[in-house]
């Protein structure tokens, strides 16, 4: 019986020790075209290669990140670095101009959007930088194509709310190494 006891007691401080001494697994370091961020608490990791679901791009000097998730938000994030963002409804296309106002466009016509369906920019940041910059010139055979492409890094958070106050709300938001084409 003290035998049976003495193992017990053995093994238990053998298996308390062992457990203490375990060191959680690092995290990954992010690779190439990273784009991470973390929606109802569950992070979502979309690379270059995921069918462009979510990225970064620069048009008119202006940096700007897409998040188009349908199965996740409903519709498409636009979000740039002057805080103009939102979230355009599957199949609803919105627009809009230097002052972030928003329209849509049905048959041609200009619309106002629907404030229930299109959720707005409510806070946030973007804080992305573009570095590594290179052009690059193609051969087309009948013409040459030149363009640039740099490489952003960066993070953000964003809260979108629409008019019944139904907020969508992403944290933890980093972009690494990701591949940019300049317009």
């Amino acid at each position: 019986m003290k035998i049976l006891a003495s193992l017990l007691i053995f093994g238990s401080v053998l298996l308390i020790s062992n457990a203490c001494s375990k060191q959680s697994e690092p995290m990954p370091e992010p690779e190439e075209n990273d784009f991470v961020f973390t929606y109802n608490g569950k992070t979502y990791h979309q690379r270059v290669e995921a069918y462009f679901t979510a990225g970064v791009q620069s048009f008119h000097d202006k940096l700007s990140i897409f998040i188009n998730m349908v199965d996740v938000f409903g519709g498409e994030i636009y979000f740039d670095e002057k805080n103009c963002a939102y979230l355009a409804p599957e199949y609803y296309k919105v627009y809009h101009d230097e002052d972030c106002n928003l329209d849509a466009r049905v048959n041609n016509q200009t619309v106002p959007i629907d404030s229930t369906k299109v959720f707005i920019y409510q806070s946030g940041y973007l804080n992305a930088s573009l570095t590594n910059c290179q052009t690059h010139t193609t051969d087309l055979g009948i013409s040459v194509y030149t363009y640039t492409t740099c490489i952003a890094s960066g993070t953000f958070e964003l809260t979108l709310v629409n008019k019944i106050d139904e907020t969508i709300e992403i944290t933890s938001g980093t972009i690494y190494n990701y591949t940019v084409f300049i317009n």
